[in-house]
């Protein structure tokens, strides 16, 4: 009986060193506390290949017109024109006709001041507006009449601007009012386009210069 006896003792001291060697080798948990616990499991690491969302803009624009009108309460003969911002911005619009027409094509002030070829002469911003830029910029972009006033309506404390360039032979300075500011812009794009893809002409909407009612209502 006393070797018995002897024999149970060493074996229950043997199960207490096993159970005290588990519970304080590296990593373990298993102890009576770690028993009770729920099982969790990690948070898996973020996707490093995702696409970045969006950036928005803070204050300033939230959203791109798809359409607005050129020349609003035109006073000259020929009236109001109709601009599909949403086709010149995100269609292949350029005049080869392989990209859509960059921002500052029309937006001439907002790209910097290094940028600028003349007869350009005014920046308002330090990078070249782009749909990124403007997505992470707070900054709202120009209109044309914030500068381009109509003729006879310059707000009090502000300048029309005007350019010297050569017309019929002739070095001429005109006022850079609104209806010339949309025609230069819109004209000489349209006719360099029409040169480089004379199928154009032929498109239902398309203009040139001498294709004024094609895109005015006559007053």
């Amino acid at each position: 009986m006393k070797i018995l006896a002897v024999v149970a003792v060493i074996a229950l001291f043997g199960v207490f060193l096993a159970v005290l060697i588990l519970n304080r080798s590296p990593g373990s948990n298993l102890g009576p506390e770690a028993l009770m616990q729920p099982v969790t499991e990690q948070t898996p690491p973020a996707n490093t290949n995702a696409a970045p969302a969006a950036a928005k803009p803070a204050t300033g624009d939230k959203t791109i017109p798809k359409h607005f009108t050129l020349g609003k309460d035109s006073l000259s003969e020929y009236g109001e024109a109709e601009f599909n911002h949403d086709n010149h911005a995100f269609q292949n619009y350029s005049p080869d006709g392989k990209s859509p027409v960059g921002c500052v094509e029309c937006h001439h002030t907002d790209q910097p001041k290094s940028a600028l070829k003349p007869p350009l002469v005014t920046s308002e911003r330090n990078v070249a507006l782009t749909l990124d830029t403007w997505k992470a910029s707070s900054q709202k972009v120009s209109q044309c009449r914030d500068c381009h006033f109509q003729t006879g309506n310059v707000p009090e404390g502000k300048e029309m601007p005007s350019a010297t360039y050569t017309e019929g032979g002739k070095s001429i300075t005109k006022d850079l009012n609104n209806e010339l500011a949309y025609h230069i812009n819109c004209n000489t794009c349209h006719d360099k386009a029409a040169a480089l893809r004379p199928d154009l002409k032929k498109k239902a909407g398309f203009a040139t210069t001498k294709d004024c009612l094609t895109c005015h209502k006559k007053n």
